[in-house]
C-alpha cells in the first residue's frame, strides 16, 4: 500500500514539474511572427499618391517603384482621379526613402519603347511595367506627386550642367534628342516650353561631364538635324553629325577659333541657337547702317538676307523691301532696305569717325565719284540675286538724297537689263530704216541698167571680144615667126651666136698668149 502511495506521489511532482513539449513549436512560431511583424512595421515607409494621366500597364499588389533597378515601393489601389481624366496610384515606400519625398522628386512609368536614338524598357516584356522614382531631398516634405508622361532625358545623379536655348522653332528636335561636340554625343535635350509671349521657345539642354567644361560664352549652339548640303567652286559639301541626327534631330556646339576663348559660364546660362554651323560660325557685328536703294528692274530672284557684295566682298545684307504706287502718275517703285556692316571693312585717313561707322562727306564724296547699286545675279541654276555696290566712273551724276531717315545710294541698270537696253536701241534703229524705199530705188536702178546700160555694155563686151581676137592672132603670127624653133630668124640667130662663141675663144686665147709672151708685140710671133 505505501508503494502505491509513493508511485503516486512521484508521479504527480513530475507532472507538475514537467513542461509539454507541444507547445514549442507554437511559442517559436508566435516569436518569428512578432519578429517579422515588427521588421516589417520598422520597415515600412510612408504611403504616397502619384497622379498619372493613364494607368497602361500598372497593377495594385504587382507593379512595383524602383530606385537604381532596386524595389523602394510598390503599389497597392489604383484608382480613377475626381475628374475621370487621370488616375491615382496609391503605393507603400520603404522608410529609408522617406526622406527623400520632396518636392523635387519625380515619378515616371517605364515601358518597352523602341526610338530611333536608343531602346528602353525592354525587360519590361517579361516582368511588366514598373514605376522609377528619382529620389531628391528638397524643402519641403510631400505625399502626393504629379507622374511625369515621357521618361526624362536626364536623371538627377548623372553628372553635367544645365544650360538655356533661346529657339525660334522646335523642328524635328524633342527631349531626349542628342547634342554632339566634334561627333561624340555629349548631351541631349532636356525639356522645352513656350514663352508667355508665343514668340519664342525656351529649351533645357542638359550637357554631361566633361563636355561641360567645354562651354563658354563664346560657344555655339547650332541645329545638325537632317543633312546640310551646300554647293561652291569646290563641288558639293555634304554633311551631317550622325543618322540619328538625321532621323530625329539633334543639336551640336563648337568653339570656334575665331571667337578666341570666352569666360565660364554657369549652369542655367542662355544661349541662342542657329540654324546651321555655318549661321554659328558667320561673325556677328554690332554696328549697321542703313540705306535705301531703288532699282527700276524687276527684282525676282531677291530674297530678305541677300549678300550686299562691294566688289566681291560681303558688306551687308538685304533688309526688307516693299512695293509702292502713286495714284496720281499711276507710278510703281520698290525701295529696298540693305544693311551695310562697317566692322567688315576699314576707311583709314577717316578723321570724323562716328559711333555708327557712317561719314556723310565720304558718301558724298563716294556719289560724286559713281558709287551706285546695281543687281546682279548670285546662281544662274537657281536664279538668285543680290546688290553689288560699286564705283561706276560713267554713271550719270546724281545728289545725295535722304528718304525716311536713310540716305538712298544711286543705282544703276543690271549688266543684262544693259545689254537689253542696248539690243532694244539696235533693233529700234534697224527699224528706223526704210527698207521700203530702198528697195524700190533699187528696183529702178535695176530698171535703167536693164534698158540703158546693158545694151552698151553688151556692145562694149562684143568690142573687146574682137579686140582679144585679133591680138591672139598676132601673136600667133609672132610666134611662128619669131618664138617657133623652125624659123628662119631662129635659124640665123643660132649661127650668129656660134659665130660670136668662137670669136670670143679666140680672143680669149690670144690674150692668154699675150700675157706670157709680151715680147712678141715688138719681135712678133
Amino acid at each position: 500500500m505505501e508503494d502505491n502511495t509513493h508511485l503516486k506521489e512521484t508521479l504527480y511532482t513530475e507532472k507538475r514539474s514537467g513542461i509539454s513539449t507541444i507547445w514549442i513549436v507554437p511559442v517559436v512560431a508566435l516569436v518569428i511572427g512578432a519578429w517579422l511583424f515588427y521588421q516589417s512595421y520598422m520597415e515600412r515607409g510612408p504611403q504616397i499618391e502619384i497622379v498619372f494621366k493613364s494607368a497602361a500597364g500598372i497593377e495594385a499588389d504587382k507593379t512595383v517603384i524602383k530606385y537604381k533597378e532596386i524595389v523602394v515601393g510598390k503599389v497597392t489601389k489604383v484608382t480613377f482621379g475626381e475628374d475621370l481624366k487621370s488616375v491615382r496610384v496609391t503605393a507603400e515606400m520603404k522608410r529609408t526613402m522617406q526622406s527623400y519625398l520632396s518636392e523635387k522628386t519625380r515619378f515616371w512609368v517605364v515601358q518597352a519603347k523602341v526610338g530611333m536614338g536608343e531602346v528602353q524598357g525592354l525587360d519590361t516584356l517579361l516582368s511588366g511595367v514598373y514605376i522609377v522614382m528619382d529620389p531628391q531631398k528638397g524643402e519641403t516634405k510631400q505625399r502626393v506627386f504629379k507622374g511625369i508622361d515621357e521618361i526624362p532625358a536626364v536623371s538627377s545623379g548623372e553628372k553635367g550642367s544645365t544650360y538655356t536655348l533661346k529657339v525660334d522653332n522646335i523642328g524635328s528636335l524633342d527631349v531626349g534628342s542628342p547634342i554632339y561636340y566634334k561627333h561624340l554625343r555629349a548631351g541631349s535635350v532636356a525639356s522645352y516650353r513656350l514663352d508667355p509671349d508665343g514668340r519664342k521657345i525656351t529649351m533645357e539642354v542638359f550637357i554631361k561631364s566633361p563636355f561641360d567644361q567645354l562651354v563658354d560664352t563664346n560657344t555655339r549652339f547650332y541645329n545638325a538635324s537632317g543633312i546640310d548640303v551646300s554647293m561652291s567652286a569646290n563641288g558639293i559639301d555634304i554633311k551631317t553629325e550622325s543618322l540619328v541626327s538625321i532621323l530625329m534631330g539633334g543639336l551640336s556646339f563648337e568653339n570656334f577659333t575665331v571667337y578666341g576663348r570666352g569666360k565660364p559660364v554657369e549652369k542655367g546660362y542662355t544661349f541662342s541657337l542657329f540654324k546651321n554651323r555655318k549661321e554659328a560660325q558667320r561673325l556677328i557685328y554690332k554696328r549697321a547702317i542703313y540705306f535705301w536703294v531703288y532699282f527700276d528692274d524687276s527684282i525676282r530672284g531677291l530674297s530678305v538676307g541677300a549678300p550686299v557684295e562691294f566688289r566681291g566682298l560681303k558688306v551687308g545684307e538685304v533688309e526688307n523691301y516693299y512695293l509702292i504706287g502713286d495714284a496720281e502718275t499711276a507710278e510703281f517703285k520698290i525701295p529696298i532696305l540693305i544693311k551695310i556692316e562697317p566692322e567688315r571693312f576699314t576707311l583709314i585717313s577717316n578723321k570724323e569717325k562716328t559711333d555708327d561707322g557712317f561719314n556723310l562727306p565720304i558718301f558724298e564724296k563716294l556719289v560724286r565719284k559713281g558709287f551706285r547699286a546695281q543687281l546682279q545675279t548670285g546662281n544662274l541654276l537657281t536664279g538668285e540675286l543680290y546688290i553689288d555696290l560699286n564705283v561706276f566712273p560713267d554713271a550719270t551724276p546724281v545728289d545725295v538724297k535722304k528718304e525716311h531717315g536713310f540716305y538712298v545710294i544711286p543705282s544703276v541698270p543690271a549688266t543684262l537689263s544693259s545689254l537689253k537696253s542696248g539690243l532694244q536701241g539696235v533693233l529700234k534703229s534697224i527699224a528706223a530704216i526704210p527698207f521700203e524705199e530702198i528697195g524700190n530705188n533699187l528696183n529702178g536702178l535695176l530698171e535703167e541698167f536693164r534698158g540703158t546700160t546693158m545694151p552698151k555694155l553688151d556692145s562694149t563686151i562684143q568690142s573687146v571680144n574682137v579686140l582679144v581676137r585679133d591680138t591672139d592672132k598676132m601673136m600667133n603670127a609672132v610666134h611662128r615667126s619669131y618664138l617657133d624653133p623652125n624659123a628662119q630668124i631662129n635659124k640665123k640667130i643660132n649661127r650668129l651666136l656660134d659665130e660670136f662663141i668662137r670669136t670670143s675663144k679666140s680672143v680669149k686665147h690670144l690674150t692668154d698668149y699675150l700675157e706670157r709672151h709680151p715680147e712678141s708685140l715688138i719681135k712678133g710671133k
